[in-house]
């Protein structure tokens, strides 16, 4: 990615058969998080299991028939939740599975976009709560049962996207100094 370019620079080096080879050494800063190695796989796996529930909430509150669904006000902060959840999944994936001092694309694409997409995963998920009261209340004609049913899952969707927050405030990343 062209953002991290500046952190990396070619250098040529002896190939050991008289010519040169090139080879790309990181000159950037390093980060490393102030946990130990097995309490980052404990947060990876739980990170992950929290995301599996606000994934499977979120998709079994879609497929039920309810009418509210056919408003844009709910279906579009619905539909747009689903961006997060796929960087959520990147950025969990990406975390490592050992401590040590980590480059500053390894940084930002695991801790600082989980930090990103796990807060618009949870304005998303607040809209269509939001979006799904202002419909039972203002519109709904008569009180129905699936209207329900869809607000409760969005809702613990939102819960397990907050607790999903909360664990990743757990985590601190900061740069380190390294003299070159």
């Amino acid at each position: 990615m062209r953002k991290y370019a500046d952190d990396y620079e070619i250098v040529y080096e002896d190939d050991g058969k008289g010519g040169e080879k090139k080879v790309v050494r990181y000159i950037g800063d390093f980060f490393e998080v102030d946990i130990k190695g097995p309490e980052l796989v404990k947060f990876r796996r739980n990170s992950l299991i929290v995301l599996a529930i606000v994934i499977m909430l979120h998709i079994v509150g879609g497929f039920i028939g309810n009418r509210s669904m056919y408003a844009f006000y709910i279906v579009l902060p619905y539909v747009f939740s689903f961006l997060p959840m796929y960087f959520l999944v990147d950025s969990i994936l990406r975390i490592p599975k050992e401590k040590k001092s980590y480059r500053r694309d390894e940084a930002e694409l695991s801790f600082e976009r989980m930090k990103k997409a796990s807060t618009f995963l949870l304005i998303f998920l607040s809209m269509t709560v939001v979006g799904e009261i202002i419909y039972i209340i203002f519109i709904a004609n008569e009180w129905n049962s699936l209207e329900f049913l869809f607000l409760s899952l969005v809702s613990l969707a939102a819960v397990a996207s907050y607790i999903l927050i909360r664990l990743r405030n757990t985590i601190n990343v900061h740069e380190i100094d390294v003299q070159k």
